[in-house]
């Protein structure tokens, strides 16, 4: 147990270490020092979970940024990896060689983020929760002394957890059409492997949701990749505005 996590916890996170540039391998080893340091006492657990700016950005584009380019770019030499804290249209680069050759990485998640912020708070309070059960009442301001989060125990039939979970995949790319980005940008999709794409014929499902609806022309990006967050479950795809343009030249 770290003493000066039980002080102030919020100091596991600091912006401008978040966004410095690193080869991939030293921003891998960050990543994974810094996700045991987040579970690594009760505070830092409760900083993690708290919906705060930067353990939000942690956990929804470090984390699979750094299980991303490990995949990718481990063997690539003088990839280097700056995430982006900002509001432009990426949240990272990974640049090569002199640096002039970028690409631009936006990352969306595929989940329900309003439902993932109440269990995360019952499990706070309470230690564990039900990942599929409804939520059946929340009361009161979050943080207010008189919050009441309730969460039903209830396990649904797996098939129903697919479907939702599609829902949520179809919604995440649908959001990112007709936005400007290019053809350097890759759009890296974040989903939840554990429970709802853990079997094989979930990811033959989601393979036939993408291959049957989602490579649009409306996404202007140059590639799409699906990302299993356990980082078991790695798909891309060719996105067609700009493969079209590659086969003509």
């Amino acid at each position: 147990m770290l003493d000066h996590f039980a002080m102030d916890a919020s100091t596991i996170l600091d912006a401008s270490e978040m966004s410095a540039a690193r080869s991939v391998p030293d921003f891998v080893a960050w990543v994974k020092r810094k996700a045991e340091e987040l579970g690594a006492s009760p505070e830092a657990k409760i900083f993690a979970r708290s919906g705060a700016q930067l353990p939000k950005k942690f956990y929804d584009e470090l984390l699979p940024l750094a299980l991303f380019v490990e995949h990718e770019f481990t063997t690539v030499p003088n990839a280097v990896v700056a995430p982006n804290l900002g509001n432009d249209n990426f949240d990272a680069t990974v640049s090569f060689g002199d640096g002039t050759d970028i690409l631009y990485i936006e990352i969306t998640r595929a989940k329900n983020g309003h439902d993932e912020s109440m269990r995360d708070e019952v499990l706070t309070r309470e230690g564990s929760v039900c990942l599929t059960g409804p939520i059946l009442k929340v009361e009161g301001r979050r943080g207010a002394p008189d919050r009441i989060v309730e969460v039903d125990d209830e396990a649904i039939s797996h098939e129903l957890l697919l479907r939702k979970n599609l829902s949520l995949v179809e919604a995440a790319v649908q959001a990112k059409t007709n936005r400007v980005y290019g053809n350097r940008h890759l759009l890296l999709l974040v989903v939840d492997d554990y429970l709802p794409f853990r079997m094989e014929s979930d990811h033959r499902a989601i393979h036939s949701l993408i291959t049957s609806s989602l490579l649009s022309f409306d996404l202007d990006f140059m590639r799409l990749v699906v990302l299993g967050i356990s980082g078991k479950l790695i798909l891309s795809y060719q996105l067609p505005r700009y493969a079209q343009r590659e086969a003509r030249v």
